[in-house]
């Protein structure tokens, strides 16, 4: 793994303590998470159980997409 890149227990540390939106929320054109917490749970345990880097990224990318849209609504 690179440096720079947050991991699964940053993620959980970022999204520990805040209020989660009701779902469906669009995290991009084509992108709608149903259930925040059901995705958190499987997002998580894909980048902590992940091997490849090409599995990753979109995983990091959803999950940023998500805080950025939290921050948003503040």
């Amino acid at each position: 793994m690179s440096k720079g890149y947050l991991t699964a227990e940053d993620y959980e540390a970022a999204f520990h303590g805040i209020e989660l939106p009701q779902g469906p929320i669009e995290l991009g054109q084509g992108a709608t998470v149903p259930d925040v917490h059901v995705f958190l749970d499987k997002q998580i345990t894909i980048l902590r159980t992940g091997t490849h880097e090409r599995v990753k990224e979109p995983v990091r990318w959803r999950l940023d997409r998500l805080l950025e849209i939290i921050e948003e609504s503040k």
